[in-house]
């Protein structure tokens, strides 16, 4: 079953620690945090730094978590950036 929890407007850069700052708010709003077991998105540079910061978030909270190798690629996303 899938559910889109969020949908947030980023005003500042799009860069992975923004992008990360706004889902592990969301991630910590829903008490989700340690309940991460994928994370879909396209293979642009900003993404590393994402689940880079995500991962580092987990640990600092003692969460075991290795999020780059949850990250899922989107196929169509990459086929569009390429």
């Amino acid at each position: 079953e899938e559910l889109l929890i969020d949908f947030c407007k980023i005003i500042s850069e799009h860069s992975g620690a923004n992008l990360a700052e706004a889902m592990w708010n969301t991630l910590e709003l829903y008490g989700l945090k340690d309940r991460i077991m994928g994370v879909v998105c396209d293979n642009a540079t900003n993404n590393d730094t994402l689940l880079e910061s995500l991962e580092k978030r987990c640990a600092d909270e003692e969460i075991h978590s290795s999020c780059k190798k949850a990250w899922i690629c989107c196929l169509p996303h990459i086929v569009h950036l390429s």
